[in-house]
């Protein structure tokens, strides 16, 4: 949970440093709309305040279940609550089930083989060995030999953050999994 919640706040700030504030706000929720300068959460009750002036703190959930919250109990502070990305990872696959993929139409499986498939279709957030071999049923080694040979094709990242060593997709790997990896039902859409 702490995994899914430090990939979620960096991958939130790699879009405020490499984008600004629009790409910040543009996919926090599907509940939640950015239209420049208003930002809605989208719930069945009508209410509106303006924040004029004030700072705005993200705060991403693990339990929510998509639930949407704000405060305006700090005058200069409006707090905006959640649902991580990687919630619903942790709520819809339980622990050590692989993603099945169909061999033969799977094109980014027949390039790369399956495992590193998965592994580079998971890196779409970044995340640990560990996190990764949790997410996709992996024995932690096969994953590490996984990332190790994408690293060396560089298609792929590693940054410390603390005592943890976070693996994310470089321009390449996202080119590989938006072009080739691509669900062959819609591609040709």
């Amino acid at each position: 949970m702490r995994a899914a919640l430090d990939e979620e706040v960096l991958h939130r700030a790699r879009a405020l440093a490499a984008h600004g504030p629009d790409a910040l706000l543009a996919d926090l929720h599907e509940r939640v709309r950015w239209e420049r300068p208003v930002l809605s959460l989208v719930k069945p009750s009508e209410w509106s305040f303006k924040a004029v002036d004030q700072r705005l703190l993200l705060i991403p959930l693990i339990f929510s279940r998509g639930a949407l919250t704000h405060s305006t109990d700090h005058p200069e502070v409006i707090a905006v609550s959640y649902q991580a990305r990687g919630s619903v990872l942790l709520a819809d696959r339980p622990t050590g089930h692989a993603v099945p993929a169909s061999p033969g139409t799977d094109r980014l499986a027949v390039l790369v083989g399956r495992g590193r498939a998965q592994v580079l279709r998971a890196l779409a957030r970044p995340a640990t060995t560990a996190g990764l071999a949790a997410t996709l049923g992996l024995a932690p080694s096969t994953v590490s030999e996984h990332l190790a040979t994408l690293l060396t094709a560089g298609v792929v990242h590693r940054r410390r953050v603390g005592r943890r060593v976070l693996y994310g997709l470089e321009p390449a790997g996202l080119a590989l999994v938006t072009l080739i990896g691509a669900d062959p039902a819609t591609a040709s859409a």
